[in-house]
């Protein structure tokens, strides 16, 4: 991580990129926060590790919303719906996780649970904008398919690491330490992805569009928003 965060500032895509350089820059110190406080007091560092999980969510969620919203759909910035995406995602794991804490006489269970449901939304959103990207025949630049690819191998692990947890009651030592294996192969994905330029037609389409594509992609944006909005249905 701290390679990559050196390729970032040596070639200066911080500068492109910020959100994900924020989140590149936040898990290495976020580890070491969670180490000191590791030998201190059980407690504390309860809080700790979770407090810190619900940051990495949001910048996550800030990452995600910079490489698909700005980078590979720029133009859905001009629809409401879309841009308050991913803010919406941000603010939802902020509430979520308050409201499940707060309600649960296990605080630890109410962490893992909000913990859960933010790993299966975060996968929830990768597969649909993967899914459209391929719907609507974009071509993938280099950046935002490395970028993809880490946070996929990512989502997958922890949202079976959740899983396992969710079904066995407590935590599993071989699905922690496989999540944070999969972490690493994303950071060395990364990092081969960045050594490189990318070039400069990214955003350009592969090959034209067939016309029966944009019904199914209103077909896909109405069930987007129904599931966004499920009490307007009902008004």
């Amino acid at each position: 991580m701290t390679l990559l965060s050196g390729v970032f500032l040596w070639r200066r895509i911080w500068f492109d990129l910020p959100f994900f350089f924020l989140y590149i820059i936040s898990a290495p110190l976020i580890g070491l926060l969670r180490y000191a406080t590791a030998a201190l007091n059980q407690h504390v560092y309860l809080y700790v590790y979770w407090i810190s999980e619900l940051e990495l969510a949001v910048v996550f969620s800030l990452a995600v919303y910079e490489v698909f919203l700005r980078r590979l759909f720029p133009r859905f910035q001009k629809v409401r719906l879309y841009r308050m995406l991913f803010p919406a995602m941000a603010g939802l794991v902020l509430l979520l996780t308050i409201v499940v804490v707060l309600e649960s006489s296990n605080q630890s269970k109410g962490f893992q649970v909000a913990s859960s449901a933010f790993d299966f939304v975060r996968t929830a959103f990768l597969v649909f904008f993967m899914f459209l990207m391929l719907l609507m025949g974009r071509r993938w630049g280099r950046y935002d398919l490395g970028i993809t690819l880490g946070f996929g191998i990512q989502a997958a692990a922890a949202l079976a690491n959740a899983a396992v947890r969710t079904r066995l009651g407590h935590r599993s030592t071989f699905f922690d330490n496989a999540e944070i294996v999969t972490f690493e192969i994303a950071c060395v994905i990364w990092l081969i992805t960045f050594l490189k330029p990318e070039t400069s037609d990214r955003l350009r389409p592969a090959e034209p569009l067939d016309a029966s594509v944009l019904p199914e992609a209103r077909k896909w944006e109405s069930v987007l928003k129904d599931w966004l909005t499920p009490g307007k249905k009902s008004l």
